[in-house]
């Protein structure tokens, strides 16, 4: 979670400094005029977006870990780093302060689960997934009014995810293993900030899988574990 931290607190002084200095145009009686006056007026609009994400599977341990059915001590998920492509179609709804937005997006993880045992509890042995993933997010953005070049917003909706590549071990029998579609529940705040020539909006958006992805294909790994589910952090960058 560090970069992401490290990120946002950059992010943030970014902006504060750039609303300090508009107000001291303003102020002066310059940089009065709104860029992009017209920009929400328009019914369909398209962008891209850059992002970084923090992930990891969210866990409920089974009886027979309750049970110390083995000789598995602790099952930890752990947090790991990715990123993420995607193109933005927005749709302005009834007036300005609607929009409904799909952002389809390819998105890369690695994601583990870090297993303890009793026998030797200095050897930790990590059920490592990479994959990429082709995501489909449908989301409903609220905006505030707008005030200069400035507006807050939020965004709430659905994603369908789809695995379209990954590492070949995990079709080992042996390995835990997920199934390849997700769905995930996502919402999040941001900044919309009207450019000369564009509109760039930081946006930091949460996401929580709803299905169970494990398979139970009675190995060891998959014994200790009764559900798996995904959640994210992203910090993304939206330019239109």
């Amino acid at each position: 979670m560090r970069f992401l931290l490290i990120g946002a607190v950059l992010l943030l002084t970014l902006l504060v400094c750039d609303a300090a200095a508009q107000k001291k145009r303003n102020n002066t009686g310059y940089g009065r005029s709104k860029n992009l006056p017209t920009y929400d007026d328009r019914v369909l609009r398209y962008g891209f977006q850059l992002g970084l994400h923090q992930s990891r599977f969210n866990i409920r341990h089974s009886d027979f870990f309750a049970n110390n059915g083995d000789s598995t001590t602790a099952v930890h998920p752990k947090w790991s780093p990715g990123f993420m492509l995607g193109l933005i179609t927005s749709f302005r709804l009834g007036n300005e302060l609607w929009n409904l937005r799909f952002v389809p997006n390819v998105s890369f993880y690695e994601r583990s689960i870090e297993y303890q045992y009793r026998n030797n509890p200095e050897n930790l042995h990590n059920e490592i997934f990479e994959n990429t993933m082709i995501e489909f997010p449908v989301l409903l953005k609220y905006k505030s009014l707008r005030r200069g070049n400035h507006r807050m917003y939020m965004v709430s909706g659905l994603s369908a995810n789809f695995k379209v590549a990954g590492k070949k071990e995990r079709l080992n029998d042996l390995q835990l293993q997920s199934i390849n579609q997700n769905i995930e529940v996502c919402y999040g705040i941001g900044w919309d900030l009207y450019f000369e020539f564009f509109k760039f909006a930081p946006e930091l958006r949460f996401s929580h899988g709803i299905p169970n992805l494990l398979i139970k294909n009675g190995n060891a790994a998959s014994n200790n574990l009764d559900r798996l589910t995904t959640h994210r952090v992203a910090l993304i960058l939206n330019f239109e």
